[in-house]
């Protein structure tokens, strides 16, 4: 039997933990919060609770790291001191990969990985251990670890691909990093522009605020930690929707029926041609 060690114990992490557990893998849990602990034990979504020690590790075949970005460093910093399987493969989940990478140096079972899973839902209850089946899972690193990464990670039924560290994270600024803040601004916009629940309005939204915003649910630390850690493309990002907001401003304030026109038509082709996701 395959031996899995899944650091965080959250909605995503406690999918996969479930999903190995119910292909055969024997799974060893580790997370901060003893309830978290508890209901996975109950629930059986890991065989153990288990730390990061000597015995652990070695037996492992493949170590999955799916806290927030700040401690998958920790915990890969933490994993250079002990004893790793040959052919074993550590992966993380973290939505940005060049920091996360520049930490790989001396890990040379290390695969930087990201799940396209669209939820704004936290915690262990909120787990599904079919969530991955047919959603893009990036990988970052050599590809004989990726490799052995995809073959270990197979009974999620994702779709692998392998991508630098900087496609990555460009690509990640402006279709996760970018609608993740504007969600949030759009939702303190409002507030601002109705302080203190003027008009009732926050019983009075309708599809297009909730539909716009409803990742501006998702956890501000968890938010927080991956946008700082890829500050130089978020900037980028932010940068250019700031031109394209003062773009469509101009049009307006211009009273240039024409050009925002054609500036909303041109969106809308475009978003005609991004494909639904099961969890939109």
């Amino acid at each position: 039997m395959k031996k899995a060690i899944v650091d965080g114990l959250g909605a995503m992490g406690s999918s996969i933990a479930e999903n190995l557990k119910s292909n055969r893998f024997f799974v060893t849990g580790i997370d901060p919060d003893p309830d978290t602990i508890e209901t996975a034990l109950i629930e059986n979504v890991i065989n153990v609770e288990g730390h990061f020690d000597e015995a652990t590790v070695a037996a492992a075949d493949v170590i999955v790291l799916s806290a927030h970005v700040p401690y998958i460093i920790e915990a890969m910093e933490l994993l250079k001191k002990l004893p790793v399987k040959e052919n074993a493969v550590i992966v993380d989940i973290g939505s940005t990969k060049t920091e996360i990478m520049k930490h790989a140096e001396g890990l040379d079972n290390f695969i930087g990985g990201h799940p396209m899973i669209g939820t704004d839902q936290e915690g262990i209850d909120n787990r599904n251990k079919d969530m991955f089946i047919g959603a893009p899972f990036f990988l970052v690193g050599k590809q004989i670890v990726a490799t052995r990464a995809s073959s270990m990670l197979e009974s999620l039924g994702s779709i692998f691909q392998l991508m630098s560290a900087e496609e990555h994270d460009r690509l990640i600024s402006g279709i996760s990093d970018l609608p993740h803040i504007v969600a949030f601004a759009m939702t303190d916009s409002v507030d601002q522009i109705l302080p203190n629940n003027q008009l009732t309005w926050q019983q009075r939204v309708a599809g297009g605020f909730k539909d716009t915003t409803r990742i501006a649910n998702s956890s501000p630390d968890l938010w927080t930690g991956i946008l700082m850690t890829n500050q130089e493309q978020v900037l980028t990002a932010m940068d250019t929707m700031i031109d394209t907001l003062k773009d469509y401003r101009a049009a307006i304030a211009d009273g240039d029926t024409k050009v925002l026109n054609n500036k909303l038509t041109n969106a809308q082709e475009i978003r005609e041609q991004v494909g639904e996701s099961k969890n939109d």
